[in-house]
């Protein structure tokens, strides 16, 4: 059995019938592989609040929770496309919701967990968003509308979402100094991250100290789930 199991940007979505076939791949192969499952942000590819649940995300939550009736304990921490997922979906879905950043403990290491948008910083128009949207009063204001208004504005911001060609891949990605700066902070050489869709293994090194930096996929084309063994550490494996 493999103990953790990290996977994030799933970016599920009615439409998007694909993704959901691979999800629900995973699922099958979870049930009977994996005892933890983190679950690091964007896992719908938008939310406008817990009252816009539908027989589409009903049934998403009831798949996550016939693991959660297995014994298979679930972690869910806000990204930056879903971060008005609530107390609601939480009880429905059987997960446990993080604050960002979380560290846990994974054998003798200490583990640093983010959605990732965090670092980012050159992307200036993401980080003002950021800066709205994780204000503890945006949320209280923003459900506050009616919610054909809300989605109409999440749709849209989706879209644009999806206009951001004109970005370069350098703004887009993490800033090496905001990785270190924020690892040192919280006394940990490890991090896991999703958001930025590039997967693999980066390393630094400041100051004699030695970090390294785990990048989650995307569910686009061939997703990998990163894993932990008591006995292997940390790896990815294909789904």
């Amino acid at each position: 059995m493999i103990d953790v199991v990290f996977i994030s940007d799933l970016h599920l979505h009615p439409e998007d019938q694909a993704i959901q076939e691979r999800f629900n791949h995973f699922l099958e192969w979870a049930r009977v592989s994996v005892k933890n499952i983190y679950i690091l942000g964007d896992f719908f590819h938008a939310w406008a609040g817990d009252d816009a649940i539908d027989d589409w995300s009903r049934g998403i939550a009831h798949q996550l929770f016939s693991l959660k009736r297995q014994g298979i304990n679930l972690f869910y921490m806000h990204g930056n496309r879903d971060f008005l997922l609530g107390k609601t979906f939480a009880r429905l879905a059987g997960w446990t919701i993080l604050s960002e950043p979380t560290v846990i403990q994974l054998g003798p290491e200490k583990i640093l967990l983010v959605h990732g948008d965090r670092y980012c910083t050159k992307d200036l128009a993401h980080q003002r968003f950021r800066f709205l949207t994780r204000n503890k009063i945006f949320p209280i204001l923003f459900l506050s509308l009616p919610l054909k208004y809300r989605e109409r504005l999440v749709n849209q911001v989706r879209y644009r979402s999806q206009m951001n060609h004109s970005k370069t891949m350098e703004e887009m990605d993490v800033v090496a100094e905001e990785v270190i700066k924020h690892m040192v902070r919280y006394k940990v050489t490890h991090l896991i991250h999703g958001h930025t869709h590039k997967p693999g293994i980066i390393f630094y090194q400041s100051n004699s100290q030695k970090f390294k930096r785990y990048v989650l996929s995307d569910w686009d084309d061939k997703p990998q789930a990163l894993c932990y063994h008591n006995t292997k550490g940390l790896y990815f494996a294909h789904l």
